[in-house]
């Protein structure tokens, strides 16, 4: 690999013993140099290539903390109704779609809203009025719930039976017991999904290097994939050895209800060879964590709460996993070295988690481990000195804090208000915290991230706004998601010795930060990975 040279630029390193530069010397793949331009001669060799930046800014590539990679990519072979803000909207969306593709057997798509259907139920028969002869399965913008219609129902043997209660979530049905169209969390949507054909090969790499190609025109230089449902791993390793990977993947063990321990020493057993201390660290492809689902979303009322939701009714959601087994498999990863995630919005599943966190300490000593919390859209007070008593980590996503938020303000209630999305709490009492979108539930967009960071409204009068600044925003989408995945020494700054994950933007971060239409236009014209070129619009 060639030496590189970039000069002529604003380069904010992140390294907090230089943070400003404005030359770079980029050899084998690795940051060589990185300091003024006047001092630029003496420390770049005259043979190498240089570009002239012409005073752009420069950054450490981002890193998405929280991302669906390859499930991502597979939803956008539907429709995509994240535009759709009324039920009719939603018909014409799925009529066009289903009209343009005669032969598919099934319509999938996904991205509805809630607050689309107003007071509207949502129902299967919306859907047989557009598509009555072919099944359809819609996912949520949340991936939480699904909506069929008449025909997917009957596939799956649910019209005439029902199941009355699952483990977590539910087959919503009407008042004499028919099945509504309405699946809440994976166990009821799985009992249609399921039936939903493959995509062939060629037809998920083409989604999926679609989805790399716009990773790279962001910035994107890494993702935390946040799961490795439906041989997602097959997928990232056949990429990686084509050369097709353009963005670093942390791909995680999903753990489900009712596994067996042995599945996870299963795990290990596999895939040891790309964990995270085992694997160079120029290697794009990399494990080394398990991802747990404690509840739901708030939206559907599958987040686990501990008092109950704010609409009269005495729900307080459910844990995804019985709390003594989620404990032990927790306690189980733990002990095989592993970091854990655990997808946990409502201050219940938050608790659970800590309490398992907690326990694992206390059966496996401490250590280095880095346990996560992903989203804590909602923390009960009394739990927030745990964070730091126990080391752990926040990884949050900023535009989460406006999807839905008046649907999510009503079901939280205004007593609990104060302590949603409360991203400063966190930062306050010593819990590091990193950003990411969790695509495709919102846009991969990192600059609508930062708007959304920059531009934050508190909750209710008495909440305070948790507003961050550019600065605090940039460390969590570099330096801070780094440690999140023990990249820190070799990712998330622009230093000699760092891997050459770099990108150049198209207009300075720092100039347009109180414009907010001018930031959520901002775009990589110069993406690098290992030193490899990904992306270039100069």
């Amino acid at each position: 690999m060639s030496t590189l040279v970039l000069h002529n630029a604003r380069i904010y390193t992140l390294d907090p013993r230089q943070p400003w530069a404005q030359a770079a010397v980029l050899k084998e793949g690795r940051v060589a140099w990185v300091g003024r331009e006047d001092d630029l001669p003496a420390n770049a060799p005259r043979a190498a290539e240089a570009i002239n930046l012409s005073g752009r800014l420069m950054l450490p590539g981002l890193i998405d903390a929280h991302f669906h990679l390859v499930a991502g990519a597979r939803w956008r072979f539907g429709v995509q109704l994240d535009a759709a803000r009324s039920v009719p909207e939603l018909q014409t969306h799925v009529r066009a779609f289903a009209e343009a593709h005669p032969d598919r057997p099934w319509i999938t798509g996904r991205g509805w809203q809630y607050s689309a259907f107003g007071e509207t139920p949502i129902h299967r028969r919306l859907l047989d009025e557009v598509v009555p002869d072919r099944p359809v399965f819609l996912n949520a913008f949340d991936g939480h719930t699904a909506w069929v219609n008449t025909r997917a129902l009957k596939l799956a043997g649910l019209l005439d039976s029902a199941p009355t209660s699952l483990n977590f979530g539910q087959v919503v049905v009407d008042a004499d017991g028919t099945p509504t169209g309405e699946l809440r969390e994976p166990p009821a949507m799985d009992l249609v999904r399921r039936l939903i054909p493959p995509l062939s090969e060629d037809d998920e790499s083409a989604l999926l290097r679609q989805v790399l190609r716009e990773c790279a025109a962001y910035g994107i230089t890494a993702v935390h994939n946040m799961d490795n449902w439906d041989d997602g791993l097959r997928v990232l390793r056949a990429f990686e050895s084509r050369n097709e990977l353009t963005v670093r993947v942390y791909l995680p063990f999903s753990v489900e209800p009712g596994m067996p321990e042995s599945a996870l020493e299963e795990w290990e057993a596999q895939t040891g060879e790309l964990r995270r201390d085992r694997r160079s660290p120029e290697a794009l492809l990399r494990t080394g964590s398990m991802k747990f689902f404690a509840d739901g979303v708030i939206e559907a009322k599958t987040a686990w709460m501990v008092e109950p939701y704010a609409d009269g009714s005495s729900d307080r959601g459910s844990p995804n996993f019985e709390p003594s087994e989620f404990k032990r498999l927790v306690c189980k990863a733990d002990a095989l070295g592993y970091q854990v995630c655990v997808h946990a919005i409502g201050d219940a599943a938050v608790r659970l988690a800590l309490d398992a966190f907690a326990e694992a300490a206390q059966r496996n000593g401490q250590r280095d481990s880095r346990h996560r919390i992903e989203h804590i859209e909602v923390y009960h007070p009394a739990d927030l000195h745990r964070f730091r008593e126990l080391g752990i980590l926040g990884s949050v996503q900023p535009l989460h804090a406006e999807y839905g938020a008046d649907l999510w303000r009503q079901l939280v209630g205004a007593s609990r208000l104060p302590f949603g999305f409360a991203w400063h709490d966190l930062l306050n009492v010593g819990a590091p915290i990193a950003f990411g979108s969790d695509w495709p539930v919102v846009t991969m967009n990192p600059y609508e991230g930062m708007r959304a960071g920059l531009f934050r409204q508190p909750l209710s009068a008495d909440a305070a706004s948790h507003r961050l600044t550019l600065p605090q925003l940039l460390d969590g989408y570099t330096r801070s998601a780094a440690y999140f995945e023990f990249a820190e020494d070799t990712r998330g700054m622009i230093a000699p010795g760092y891997l050459a994950d770099i990108i150049v933007l198209d207009r300075d971060l720092f100039e347009v930060a109180s414009n907010p239409g001018a930031l959520v236009e901002t775009r990589s014209v110069l993406t690098l990975v290992g030193g490899r070129v990904v992306h270039n619009q100069l």
